[in-house]
Order: structure tokens, then C-alpha cells, then sequence
């Protein structure tokens, strides 16, 4: 299998987008939510542990912290790794990029922003919510792209206008799926006292 590996900083001077899509990224936003049996704080503890993602995740394989945060605070900053695999064409593609926490708020709210390949400017924001319920909480996830971010969606839709609407598409589809395993497997987590793996 061929790895590509994308890690930002090394992609040169960040170019700009193309101002035809920005409309179409300026309404690009996903979320999905589920109701969990624990405390809010419970929750509020493992969706914030970034060194856990990777057990939830079917995208984002790792994160950790960097410039010597340690854990949840505004302004701290941690680099997140993706992975996407592609079968037909025996390959994967994997990014790099930074993130940096914008609401650290226990045990109602964490929220980020990740940057882009080139200087670390953000290109996509995270939010997760956590509201008590009469049987726990209910966690909430959105995501939302910002409307001049350089994401690698954007830089797909950008190459091709023409089919800019369907890549987001796609690529949304791929997001809202992928937030609602997430929450699925933290749910089953916070649920029981069995360990929890993918596999």
C-alpha cells in the first residue's frame, strides 16, 4: 500500500482560495448528537482527553499536545493526525495539522479550530456540546467549515468548480457519518466498564 503523508508547514506560502466557492463553504457545516447514561462531567473528561480520539474516531488516528499544553484551556494547541485509505487504489492518505482550543468551558462545552497545511491558519471549526438530561446528558458534535479555510476539500472543490457542490457533498456525507460512530463508540465507552476497542 502507497502512504502519502501531508504535514503542515511544508506545503509553502498558503495560497488563496477560490472566491466562486466561498458561498458553498460559507453554509458547510454538519453535526449529529446522542443521548448517554452519565454525568455530564464524565463525558466532559473523555471528549476532551485528544490522546483518546484515536479509540473513537474512524478518521482522526491520534492527537497530541503541543507548545507544552497538557490538557484543555483556551489557547492550548495539539496536532491531530487523519488517515483516509483508499482500496481501489491500494493507498492512504495521511494529514497532519494544527489545533487550537477556542471554548474550554466544563462540563458544557470544547471547542477547536484546525488550521490548514500551509501556516496553521484555521480552516475548519469543531464544537462539542454537553447538556444534562433526566438519564445523563446528551453530547452534541458539529462541525463547520470556514467559509475562506483551506482545507483539503476545499482545495479538491477549488481545482474543480464545476463539480464543487457534489465534492462537498461527499465529503459532508463522510463527516456526519464519521461524528456519529465517534459518539456511538465514546457512548459505549461511557456506558461500561469493559474496555473498549475498534476491532
Amino acid at each position: 500500500m502507497k502512504t502519502f503523508v501531508s504535514m503542515w508547514a511544508e506545503h509553502g506560502v498558503r495560497s488563496e482560495p477560490a472566491s466562486v466557492n466561498d458561498s458553498l463553504f460559507d453554509e458547510f457545516q454538519a453535526s449529529a448528537s446522542i443521548e448517554v447514561a452519565c454525568a455530564p462531567l464524565t463525558a466532559w473528561e473523555l471528549v476532551t482527553d485528544i490522546r483518546r480520539i484515536g479509540e473513537f474516531s474512524p478518521e482522526c488516528i491520534d492527537a497530541r499536545w503541543i507548545g507544552g499544553a497538557s490538557g484543555p484551556s483556551v489557547g492550548a494547541r495539539f496536532e491531530g493526525t487523519n488517515r483516509v485509505a483508499d482500496e481501489a487504489n491500494d493507498s492512504e492518505y495521511i494529514w497532519i495539522r494544527p489545533c487550537t482550543v477556542t471554548t474550554a468551558q466544563s462540563p458544557e462545552r470544547f471547542s477547536y479550530t484546525v488550521g490548514d497545511r500551509y501556516d496553521g491558519t484555521p480552516a475548519t471549526f469543531w464544537d462539542i456540546e454537553i447538556e444534562p438530561t433526566g438519564t445523563g446528558c446528551r453530547i452534541t458534535q458539529r462541525f463547520q467549515h470556514l467559509p475562506r479555510g483551506l482545507s483539503g476539500v476545499r482545495h479538491r472543490a477549488d481545482h474543480d468548480p464545476p463539480h464543487a457542490e457534489d465534492i462537498i457533498n461527499e465529503r459532508l456525507q463522510g463527516l456526519t457519518n464519521g461524528m456519529m460512530q465517534t459518539l456511538q463508540r465514546m457512548k459505549r465507552v461511557l456506558e461500561s466498564t469493559e474496555p473498549f476497542s475498534k476491532t
